[in-house]
């Protein structure tokens, strides 16, 4: 019969080192379930989760990772009932499990790569989390106690944290690569409704495309927009060029300007590009029944919408971070799929 487990009391200290061997981790295990048998019990040793090529994982660090959410979930399981508590821990258990695989193989890259994580970093990285926080040392430790954390536990799992950024950085950076355009996209998806029940003033250049004309006069027609909007994006005048180029009699004199517009006022198509761009920006050619814009925004009712320069950095930075995840999920993906794995937890 297989004595009870304890995270404190351990029969051999070589079972807890974690670069042993899968099959003398598991001699180890005989070994210390023989002697311990011999002596009644009065000893409890720790259990192996999972094994990770050469290293192993024990129930001892699950239960360390899941302490505080654990206690929180023990606590409201007592008005949910026991099985509903024991469940959610059961997969707490198993996500921790999890992290702790993903961990031992980062950990395997950076000693394949030579890195290393200073005390001073590890030191410094605390100092500014608790910093961030609000906190000075002392009150960082007691509010880890309250969390059934240590500061020894919770210096390893800054150590680890450190480690992976710097594994990270060198293994995966290189795939993120989120352009400007990624982040305009975003940030029109983000305002367009709002910005949608606003008004505006914008101004167009039309190139009539007569109704039944063939494709190959339609194409002519597009390029000479092409050509127009060529000529706005160098700098020269936009009122100027529809007043020498626009087809809109009802338009064109006064350099193309549309005048205050409300939502639904002009074709859709034209209202859609209206709503994605910002003051001062052309877009174009843009097909209608009519022919080819070339249209410009001129001004536009705020309704509270910061405009893209002022929070393009801030966007680029949450693109790159969610790419960032997406990436680290795919490249460990990769590593599982090299690496020898053993899960002993039930």
């Amino acid at each position: 019969m297989q004595p009870p487990n304890t995270a404190r009391q351990r029969c051999c200290s070589t079972i807890l080192h974690r670069s042993i061997g899968p099959l003398l981790a598991a001699i180890l295990v005989l070994i210390s379930t023989s002697a311990l048998a011999k002596k009644n019990n009065a000893l409890l040793v720790d259990q192996i989760a999972a094994v990770v090529g050469t290293e192993i994982i024990l129930l001892s660090e699950v239960r360390e990772k899941i302490a505080p959410m654990a206690a929180e979930m023990k606590a409201a399981g007592a008005s949910q009932g026991d099985l509903m508590a024991s469940s959610r821990i059961k997969e707490l258990r198993e996500k921790a499990l999890e992290s702790l695989i993903d961990e031992s193989l980062v950990i395997r890259e950076a000693r394949e790569m030579e890195l290393t994580v200073s005390t001073d970093e590890i030191d410094h990285a605390i100092q500014f989390n608790a910093k961030q926080q609000g906190f000075d040392m002392d009150a960082l430790a007691a509010v880890l106690e309250q969390q059934g954390m240590t500061m020894a536990a919770y210096r390893n799992q800054v150590r680890s944290q450190l480690l992976r950024y710097k594994v990270l950085n060198l293994r995966v950076r290189g795939r993120i690569k989120i352009t400007e355009a990624e982040a305009r996209q975003y940030y029109n998806d983000q305002v367009r409704e709002v910005r949608a029940t606003g008004s505006f003033e914008g101004a167009h250049i039309l190139l009539r495309v007569p109704q039944h004309a063939r494709a190959a006069d339609a194409a002519k027609v597009r390029k000479r927009a092409e050509d127009i909007l060529s000529q706005v994006q160098a700098g020269e005048d936009f009122a100027a060029l529809a007043r020498q180029a626009s087809e809109d009699r009802a338009t064109s004199q006064n350099g193309g300007s549309l005048g205050l517009r409300s939502p639904g006022e002009i074709p859709p198509v034209l209202e859609r590009v209206f709503t994605d761009l910002e003051d001062g920006e052309v877009a174009g050619p843009i097909r209608t029944p009519a022919g080819y814009h070339i249209v410009r925004l001129n001004s536009r009712q705020s309704l509270g919408v910061q405009p893209f320069a002022e929070v393009k950095d801030r966007i680029l930075a949450q693109l790159s971070q969610e790419e960032m995840t997406r990436q680290e999920k795919i490249w460990l993906k990769e590593l599982r799929r090299s690496a020898f794995i053993d899960i002993r937890m039930k």
